[in-house]
């Protein structure tokens, strides 16, 4: 039995989940089964890429309740989706259920994007070694991780490993993102 590919698309460049976007079209365009569990976006968010996944028949979970931004540095940017009111027992909270979520999909589908995982393992919301279980657990399932800071250990059970890398981004100027382009 062959095992499932694994992806990740990391770096601090804008791209990672546009990168698994389009991995998923050839998957749904090959009628394969995708699902996607997102650790930190939510459905109050009215996110474009969530609106056309699901429209292809992708089984969408968005877990999050918002960026995690650590207590000391709390910000809150008006008009913005950076915006962190979740206390960090929560986010710790919503991060496991995302985790869980992940596993109940192994072998139900035949892609699945674990979107900001890698952030989720950074920020010590989840632990690694229950991705690597994860990953380790996939069978045939093919694995797409996003978000940013992969850990050493992820890296050397994937097949590909590709970095975005910020060269340039309207962000750095102050700039907010563009509906239908960023979001």
């Amino acid at each position: 039995m062959k095992q499932g590919k694994v992806y990740i698309f990391t770096g601090d460049g804008k791209g990672k989940t546009s990168s698994a976007l389009g991995t998923v079209m050839r998957a749904v365009g090959n009628k394969m089964r995708v699902g996607w569990v997102a650790w930190y976006k939510q459905e109050s968010w009215k996110l474009s890429e969530i609106i056309s996944l699901k429209k292809l028949g992708v089984e969408v979970y968005l877990m999050g309740k918002g960026f995690r931004i650590k207590e000391g540095k709390k910000k809150l940017i008006e008009g913005s989706m950076v915006v962190d009111g979740t206390s960090e027992k929560e986010h710790i909270e919503v991060a496991r259920k995302a985790l869980e979520k992940a596993n109940e999909l192994l072998g139900k589908v035949d892609v699945l994007v674990l979107d900001e995982v890698n952030n989720a393992v950074n920020e010590e919301l989840i632990d690694v070694a229950d991705l690597v279980s994860l990953i380790l657990k996939r069978g045939n399932t093919h694995l797409i991780l996003t978000g940013r800071d992969v850990d050493e250990k992820v890296v050397g059970l994937a097949d590909l490993v590709t970095e975005c890398r910020k060269v340039k981004h309207p962000y750095d100027k102050g700039e907010l993102a563009v509906k239908g382009l960023d979001f």
